[in-house]
């Protein structure tokens, strides 16, 4: 008798531990797979946007004009090597490639001397930007 207390007792746990183990595991996995595609959220893959722009030979060259709406440019299609200064005037001094320098809308400059950061010329172009002497 004790016998068949213990294994009614056994069957009864397994049988519980069972159906209620697979019910929530499937249940819970078909759920969020559900809800996932019934929300109508954005799946978790990112695009990288393109970068766009002029090809960087074309726009840096000494005495040339760069332009007033120059945002950036591409070389080998990814983003040029630039450094970017807010002017007061709502302009932007931008260098190019540590070797060339520009305000926007104003003329590109290649300084004699490297680095052009220390150049008496980028320091005037830098002070009529940015109001710092």
């Amino acid at each position: 008798m004790r016998r068949l207390a213990i294994l009614t007792a056994t069957a009864l746990l397994l049988a519980g531990c069972t159906s209620g183990g697979d019910d929530s595991s499937s249940d819970g996995a078909r759920g969020g797979d559900t809800e996932t595609k019934e929300s109508g959220k954005p799946s978790a893959t990112r695009t990288t946007p393109v970068p766009t722009g002029p090809d960087c030979a074309d726009v840096w060259k000494a005495g040339a004009t760069l332009p007033q709406d120059y945002e950036q440019c591409l070389q080998d299609g990814e983003p040029g090597p630039q450094d970017e200064t807010p002017c007061l005037d709502g302009s932007t001094l931008v260098i190019f490639d540590d070797a060339l320098y520009a305000v926007t809308g104003g003329r590109i400059v290649e300084p004699e001397a490297s680095p052009l950061q220390d150049t008496e010329e980028f320091g005037a172009a830098f002070s009529a930007c940015t109001g710092e002497e």
